[in-house]
């Protein structure tokens, strides 16, 4: 290839900076707040083998029927494609037109939203934010975006659960529901969650290079922006 084009052609290759603010930015912005609301009301249907320890049969094999939501492997996805900051404010976005102008949460909306134990998974979305831009700040390499993407689930389902005991200690729910809730919401998907999100950091990067073309800043504007620097 000829150099010239070679090195026209690493321009619009991501390479780690910071999300820049342009045009192109917000409208993936937009982008990612509309996959981030399909994500919320997308159910995927699937089967696999499991196994079950049963008294007196030990373990029996089944094909285990699964109806997942990919809302938080969404996140982590944006999470990469936008970074740390623009990330967070999406999803302050999402929360304040999930508080105060459509229901677009899962199983519903409005402010009264805060004494639902869901919450506490949404919350943590926050910390896993923080915490996949952390880990991605080291290195963007295969090992870093997997240990990024299992520290990040990790955070969202130790928020979810510590929120519905503080819930408990309120008297908002009752006691006896947080350990079926953790069994059913956190010990019933985060096997999922990890897998799905792994997955979702394996491919990532080269969506993020496709879209990075529209968030950079074209190559003349920056080149003029860095003249103008060099003579002031």
């Amino acid at each position: 290839m000829n150099k010239r084009y070679k090195d026209i052609l690493q321009q619009y290759i991501h390479k780690g900076e910071a999300t820049p603010l342009s045009i192109g930015t917000l409208v993936v912005c937009g982008l990612c707040f509309l996959i981030l609301i399909i994500a919320t009301f997308t159910q995927i249907n699937f089967a696999h083998p499991w196994m079950k320890f049963i008294a007196n049969d030990g373990f029996v094999s089944f094909m285990k029927h699964v109806s997942y939501s990919p809302l938080l492997p969404a996140m982590i996805f944006i999470t990469y494609i936008l970074g740390g900051s623009y990330s967070l404010l999406l999803f302050i976005c999402y929360l304040l037109v999930g508080f105060f102008v459509w229901p677009i949460f899962v199983f519903g909306g409005g402010i009264g939203y805060l004494q639902n134990y869901l919450f506490g998974y949404m919350l943590g979305f926050v910390f896993a934010i923080f915490i996949i831009s952390y880990v991605l700040k080291i290195s963007r390499g295969i090992i870093y975006r997997i240990l990024a993407a299992l520290f990040g689930v990790l955070a969202i389902h130790i928020c979810g659960f510590l929120y519905c005991i503080i819930l408990a200690l309120f008297k908002v729910i009752s006691f006896s529901l947080v350990i079926p809730i953790l069994t059913e919401i956190s010990l019933g998907n985060i096997f999922y969650d990890v897998i799905f999100s792994m997955i979702i950091m394996t491919i990532v990067p080269y969506i993020k290079n496709i879209l990075w073309t529209c968030m950079k800043p074209k190559p003349d504007r920056a080149k003029k922006l860095k003249n103008i620097s060099v003579r002031n």
